[in-house]
């Protein structure tokens, strides 16, 4: 016969631990920390009556869910994942949870996004190029969000422009003047960093050749390679919107006979760690990716608080890494 006992409530653990019920609230909902002799006793109550959170209950009566999404592209994309690993650890600090949805995984952008909003999560995280509909549904959610293709602290408002100009000056520098770069709409920052790179070029008098790729990947840098390569002129420089589609495009010109950087310069953005063990170790853009999603996620539980944003704790500035992947114009 099923038992009919009660659920274990918050006074049930507060009573056993010997503190208040506001005391054991903050200890589950990791709002406040304790002396280790009172988190023990409180961690074991919990154990022995059986207390789990009601999270539809809190939400009822705060008009919260404690929970935050995350809207990926790509998990596996190093960047995307040291930005979500800043993120989530600010998110769990601050005694929220993380719900990830990867959209390149998704045939509809809106239908997941319509999902996620249906859950009622307090926030969202965006770290995808979403198309207009699902901008426009996201925009309309009446709830606070953060694109962290654009995050970046109000002195420094577009760090993807930064750094692709950076590293459009850092080309023309070495002399090089016939430059391509690589694009991807699906990159996040994508608009913004094509942006930088073309203005960098433009006040030297120089025009970008634009390439474009469907996703963000090794795999689609390295489609592009022999076209790229080996049409009637092949540029002296290439700069990709991320470092996978480097990698991939240094992986295929050695197929194609072609070294890099003595045949033609490779330049990436993000400075993911893989880059400093290819060969040649790829030149690239550090955007301090997991630190800029601890700030980004920072900033957004604020908002959802009511609260000031918070200072930032490291400098997001962007940094030129420079490796063997460049060299001057022969």
């Amino acid at each position: 016969m099923p038992s009919t006992k009660s659920p274990a409530t918050l006074r049930d653990v507060a009573e056993l631990a010997g503190v208040s019920t506001a005391a054991v609230s903050k200890f589950v909902n990791g709002k406040q920390r304790f002396t280790p002799a009172v988190e023990a006793r409180i961690a074991e109550a919990i154990e022995k009556v059986g207390y789990r959170s009601n999270l539809a209950a809190r939400s009822m009566v705060t008009g919260r869910s404690g929970a935050i999404a995350a809207l990926v592209y790509g998990v596996e994309n190093p960047y995307t994942a040291a930005v979500i690993k800043g993120a989530s650890r600010a998110a769990t600090a601050l005694g929220y949870d993380l719900l990830f949805v990867d959209l390149l995984q998704s045939e509809s952008p809106e239908r997941e996004l319509a999902r996620v909003t249906g859950m009622q999560v307090d926030g969202i995280v965006l770290a995808a190029a979403l198309p207009t509909a699902a901008r426009k549904l996201l925009s309309s959610y009446g709830r606070p969000f953060v694109d962290l293709g654009r995050a970046a602290p109000a002195e420094a408002p577009s760090g993807d422009e930064q750094a692709a100009a950076m590293l459009g000056r850092y080309l023309l520098s070495l002399g090089h003047r016939d430059i391509a770069y690589i694009a991807c709409e699906a990159q996040p920052g994508n608009a913004e960093r094509l942006l930088g790179m073309k203005r960098s070029l433009q006040a030297a008098g120089v025009e970008l050749a634009v390439h474009q790729v469907t996703n963000p990947t090794a795999e689609d840098g390295a489609k592009l390679a022999s076209s790229l390569l080996l049409g009637q002129k092949r540029p002296q420089a290439i700069a990709t919107c991320n470092d996978l589609i480097a990698m991939g495009l240094i992986s295929e010109a050695r197929h194609l006979g072609l070294t890099v950087p003595q045949d033609v310069s490779v330049a990436g953005i993000e400075n993911m760690p893989f880059g400093r063990f290819l060969s040649p170790p790829l030149t690239s853009v550090d955007l301090h990716a997991d630190a800029l999603g601890e700030w980004a996620m920072r900033d957004l539980i604020a908002a959802i608080d009511g609260e000031a944003a918070p200072a930032k704790a490291h400098d997001l500035t962007p940094r030129l890494v420079v490796r063997g992947s460049t060299r001057a114009a022969a």
